[in-house]
């Protein structure tokens, strides 16, 4: 996702970074290091180089010292140049669905303006007109597209967008966004001949459009150029950048995400993003930016990398990680190389087709790194630190060091936790073997949460921050507790003491609830909420939006959300049945789930379960999920989600989840949620049931 440009960040870069000689490695006292100077930007140089997420006084500091500038405006704005307060004068500006302008809810980015309409070209570039009155020395002004799918379906944007274009397995909506900006860049070249309106060519506007460009429009193109490991996937990236190069705008920008922030384990592609910054720079890419926030621990010789390439990608990338390697860990430089090279290669050897933003905030990052690997890094970074000298090498490699002992914690953590769910769904599990590998998997929880808690504190450059509720939202706890307390009688504390303690203690909430559903269970004491869970009553229609399916046809109380694709596939059918003559099948989906909200009660046990079979790639995730909504509707925490692990799972399955209703709930959501199916993935799901424990003390 593209984040918006917080102006008055950018204010503590204004200093010329010429007057400043030294090249630093990396943030922070430890990574100072005087030296070369930085040189000058030449005529390669991008003319501005911006890396999103620096903020810290040390980090700013960085960015000037390696020749880092500030960025364009260009990003997500069209909620701000059409604000909601505008619809009661100017409905026609907002988008029509099912005949109907709508009113946009306050602060919401999930939608776009008419762009088909002439006249909101017009106003937007009033809108502009103005901030450049008011800012002379702007540059440019941002009309980036909304981070939103809904484009409305008015009789003109229909004409606009038929035939349907796809790109990307995406819909193709290019050339209604570019005449819109190409109307817009018109207008206002009346008054601004030498300003540019910033764009973004992002997701249903990635292609480049059929027809010539306006000059004044400065598209930022993104794309997810880690993903180049797949060949067929950088042979399109490069086409499409030739074919932005001769659209015809003036400036050109790109758009890059190099986190960081999102992911535990190394991310590491300085060869690809130097092949793309010296292919785009040739063909004429004038501007850059880029979402980082790094993890300094893991990341560091990549970030620091671009900026030098910022100011001249014709450098040799091998020849700068040399140089940050050689000057940066000194006498533990042969082993930090072959450190941060294997960490490049296990990235570039990952199988499976690409797809925007791959492994971000997602458990599947962890197959990147199995433990088998990381005995090898680990032996690596153990040679570096018997070899450092000196206090600072010492001090360096000890924050590489430990940061990646965050990502062994994690990958050990994520290893139990798969053979945990692998036991559970297939019921399996049960006995003392049962209690002893929740245990593990409990121990390995704990102790991903205390190391990395305790790196950040001590070496706050490690990780720019830790996801913990998406890492940690994939937790089978309470199906095993359930699993395991059915069979020792509700009784699975004094049962744990008598196998060593190996849950005694725990805070987890999932082992009380678990323990609490279980003894529930057992005194019959559970009662059925859930309306229509196999699936069997008459289906209402999808709802479709511009002829696009942005839901599943499904029964009752059933309701979907559904991101359009090429490939998607969400149907009812008897095919997908387990039982009655009804089940979901789903198939192709980037972003689809079919959910039901039912009244609740606070501090009331809920458990729900569902029968699933499939084929489910390592970064496609399939989750039983869980919500919570007060009165209010406003949602409650981010409750655990029942992950079907990965493989082939030709039989049927149970996904179980629960957790205890907090204060304030008024509504509890079930429902399946699927991610980034790849081709050959699918889904089916049938037999839902959502069960209300009353507590049996």
């Amino acid at each position: 996702m593209v984040v918006a440009i917080p102006t008055g960040w950018w204010l503590r870069l204004q200093r010329d970074h010429a007057s400043q000689p030294e090249r630093w490695f990396a943030p922070g006292p430890m990574g100072h290091e005087p030296g070369r100077a930085v040189p000058p930007a030449g005529p390669a140089a991008f003319l501005t180089r911006h890396i999103g997420g620096l903020g810290s006084p040390a980090a700013a500091a960085w960015a000037r010292h390696n020749g880092l500038t500030p960025a364009l405006s260009f990003s997500h704005n069209l909620a701000s140049v059409f604000p909601p307060s505008l619809f009661e004068k100017h409905p026609d500006y907002f988008p029509m669905v099912n005949g109907k302008r709508e009113r946009p809810a306050e602060h919401s980015q999930s939608w776009n303006p008419e762009l088909s309409g002439p006249d909101v070209a017009i106003y937007a570039a009033k809108v502009a007109r103005d901030a450049f009155i008011a800012e002379p020395g702007r540059v440019s002004f941002a009309l980036g597209v909304n981070d939103g799918l809904l484009y409305g379906e008015s009789p003109e944007l229909l004409a606009a967008v038929n035939p349907l274009r796809w790109f990307r397995e995406r819909p193709d909506y290019s050339n209604l966004t570019f005449r819109f900006m190409n109307r817009a860049a018109e207008e206002l070249s009346r008054s601004h001949p030498d300003k540019y309106l910033g764009a973004l060519a992002y997701y249903w506007a990635e292609n480049a459009p059929d027809f010539p460009v306006h000059p004044q429009v400065l598209p930022f193109l993104t794309a997810d150029r880690s993903q180049g490991y797949d060949p067929a996937f950088w042979r399109e990236e490069f086409s499409l950048q030739a074919r932005w190069a001769k659209a015809g705008p003036r400036r050109l920008g790109l758009y890059d995400y190099l986190y960081g922030a999102g992911f535990v384990v190394p991310r590491l592609h300085p060869h690809l993003i130097a092949e793309h910054l010296r292919h785009a720079r040739s063909v004429g890419f004038t501007d850059y930016y880029c979402e980082a926030t790094p993890n300094w621990g893991i990341d560091g010789p990549m970030t620091w990398m671009v900026a030098q390439l910022l100011s001249d990608p014709n450098q040799n990338a091998d020849a700068l990680l040399g140089e940050y390697y050689e000057r940066y860990f000194q006498e533990s430089a042969v082993p930090m190389r072959r450190f941060f090279e294997r960490c490049e290669e296990q990235w570039m050897r990952q199988p499976g087709h690409s797809y925007w933003l791959k492994h971000y905030r997602n458990d599947s990052q962890a197959d990147l790194f199995p433990s088998a690997v990381g005995a090898e890094l680990r032996h690596l970074l153990d040679a570096a630190g018997r070899l450092a000298r000196r206090s600072k090498v010492q001090a360096r490699v000890a924050l590489v060091s430990d940061a990646f002992g965050v990502t062994e914690r994690f990958v050990r953590m994520n290893e139990t936790r798969a053979r945990l769910s692998r036991e559970t769904v297939t019921m399996r599990l049960a006995g003392p073997a049962g209690a002893e590998l929740l245990g593990a998997y409990l121990d390995a929880r704990h102790d991903f949460i205390r190391y990395s808690e305790e790196t950040r504190a001590r070496q706050p450059l490690a990780f720019s921050s830790i996801l913990y509720q998406d890492f940690l939202r994939n937790d089978p706890t309470l199906a095993a507790v359930v699993a395991l307390g059915v069979g020792v009688a509700g009784t699975l504390h004094a049962e744990a003491d008598r196998q060593g303690g190996a849950l005694q203690g725990r805070p987890e909430p999932g082992v009380a609830d678990g323990v609490a559903f279980a003894r529930a269970a057992a005194a019959g004491a559970t009662t059925e909420r859930l309306t229509d869970g196999g699936l069997e009553g008459a289906c209402r229609e999808e709802r479709r939006i511009a002829g696009l399916p942005f839901g599943i046809a499904l029964p009752g109380g059933w309701q979907s959300q559904v991101e359009p694709t090429r490939t998607h596939v969400g149907e009812v059918t008897t095919a997908a049945a387990r039982s009655g003559a009804a089940g979901l099948r789903i198939g192709g989906a980037v972003n689809t789930t079919v959910f039901q909200w039912l009244p609740a009660k606070a501090d009331r046990i809920y458990v729900a379960t569902v029968q699933a079979r499939g084929h489910v790639t390592a970064s496609n995730a399939v989750y039983l999920m869980f919500g919570w909504l007060d009165a209010q509707g406003r949602h409650l925490g981010k409750p655990p989600a029942a992950r079907l692990p990965d493989g082939a799972w030709p039989d049927w399955v149970q996904l179980q989840q629960g957790a205890r209703a907090p204060a304030g709930t008024a509504w509890v959501g079930i429902g399946v949620h699927l991610q980034n199916q790849m081709t050959g993935d699918w889904a089916e799901f049938d037999d839902f049931s959502l069960r209300e424990a009353a507590l049996v003390r």
